[in-house]
């Protein structure tokens, strides 16, 4: 490698302390500015990752902040389903009260109805038998009853008469 000597002659009028001087400051500026932006990019860096860090510890927060409110909604909505169970138990009992009263009312308004109208259907066939000179069941049951006294009497007389023949 050749390489060339450069020799700066002390007569030209360049005063070689402040050249040298400069030259110093210069690379000593050159180094703090070198340094600042390493410091800079290693600081944009820290910034990233502070941010990075606060960004996964905010979601991190988030997600139990939600899972909480997803227990507590659970929870509320767990209640509210017990209460609607409940009240639709008590509704659905008294209806079914409420039918069951309603269905005896109309079983003992139709037995009353039905007794009414037997009753009145019996007087109409009376009446109607009475007209036409039929007696009644009432009319025939005594003179059944009638008949009965008088077969007994019959029969007591015969035999009488069967002792006294013989």
């Amino acid at each position: 490698m050749n390489a060339e000597v450069i020799t700066i002659d002390a007569t030209s009028g360049i005063d070689l302390v402040k050249v040298q001087t400069q030259a110093v400051e210069g690379l000593q500026e050159i180094n703090k500015t070198g340094r600042r932006v390493v410091l800079a990019y290693v600081g944009a860096w820290g910034f990233v990752y502070d941010r990075a860090v606060d960004l996964y510890h905010g979601g991190v927060k988030l997600l139990g902040d939600a899972e909480k409110r997803g227990e507590s909604m659970e929870a509320a909505l767990t209640k509210a389903l017990i209460r609607f169970e409940r009240q639709t138990d008590r509704s659905v009992d008294a209806f079914q009260d409420q039918v069951s009263d309603s269905a005896e009312q109309v079983t003992r308004n139709l037995g009353e109805a039905g007794e009414t109208l037997e009753l009145r259907l019996e007087r109409q066939i009376e009446r109607v038998l009475v007209n036409l000179g039929i007696p009644t069941r009432d009319r025939l049951e005594r003179l059944n009853q009638e008949i009965d006294r008088l077969n007994a009497k019959l029969d007591e007389e015969l035999a009488r008469q069967h002792s006294t023949e013989a």
